[in-house]
């Protein structure tokens, strides 16, 4: 199989997820992702596509954007990058040096103006372009941007207008406790266990981050250490 081509698994129909890509544990991409089917299809879709088709999730922080990123790390060829740390010259030299196939960019609108702009000409024509200390280097790709936004007001115009958006919402608590318990049963933590850290990160510590009850459960082996743990955490926050 050739550098450029997709490795690609086709399903019936009523398969809601094609593999595209495998874990080393044969886990297909977005196994650890509960529910939406049709997002994780629309990112196969794209993934199997001749030419990029780029996609930007767009929503709160407590929802499952950022999930579908820590997926997309897993692919083949893959860079990640967070929009409020990247930088022009930085980017750059890894699109030059590393040639990935698939960018990953989370909180895309913190990235500064002409971050953006580079970003733009990789995701319109596949080009970048540099030039530095009156040299001027060159070099096309065909990469994947795949990113999230708690918003689009900071995006330019024509760089929002290169993705196929997606508006998630806000994780009910219901739904926040399935996927804590999911991702948390995966790393082998009780169910009761699992369950004591749900409702201790959506009710006493105010969060509806679910990297807030990996952090607990990587840390918990009985309720009464949830207890004291959370307890711990809220008497320290600021």
């Amino acid at each position: 199989m050739s550098e450029e081509e997709l490795p690609v698994g086709v399903h019936e129909e009523r398969v809601d997820v094609v593999e595209v890509e495998r874990r080393n544990n044969d886990e297909p991409l977005f196994g650890s992702i509960i529910g939406y089917n049709d997002v994780k299809k629309l990112f196969q879709m794209s993934l199997s596509s001749d030419k990029p088709v780029h996609i930007l999730l767009v929503g709160p922080p407590a929802s499952a954007k950022t999930l579908f990123m820590l997926e997309c790390m897993k692919l083949d060829r893959s860079y990640f990058t967070l929009g409020s740390h990247s930088t022009k010259s930085g980017m750059i030299d890894y699109l030059f040096e590393k040639r990935p196939r698939h960018l990953i960019v989370d909180e895309i609108e913190h990235m500064p103006m002409k971050d953006q702009t580079a970003l733009l000409s990789l995701m319109e024509t596949g080009i970048v372009s540099e030039t530095k200390f009156q040299k001027t280097r060159n070099t096309q790709l065909r990469t994947w941007v795949f990113a999230t936004s708690n918003g689009t007001d900071r995006m330019l115009t024509p760089l929002l207008s290169r993705f196929v958006v997606l508006h998630f919402k806000q994780y009910s608590f219901a739904s926040f406790e399935q996927v804590c318990a999911h991702i948390l049963g995966r790393e082998g933590v009780p169910v009761d266990v699992a369950a004591a850290i749900a409702e201790s990160v959506w009710m006493k510590l105010k969060s509806k981050d679910i990297r807030d009850c990996i952090k607990l459960g990587r840390l918990a082996k009985t309720r009464e250490d949830v207890e004291w743990i959370s307890q711990t955490l809220k008497t320290y926050k600021q």
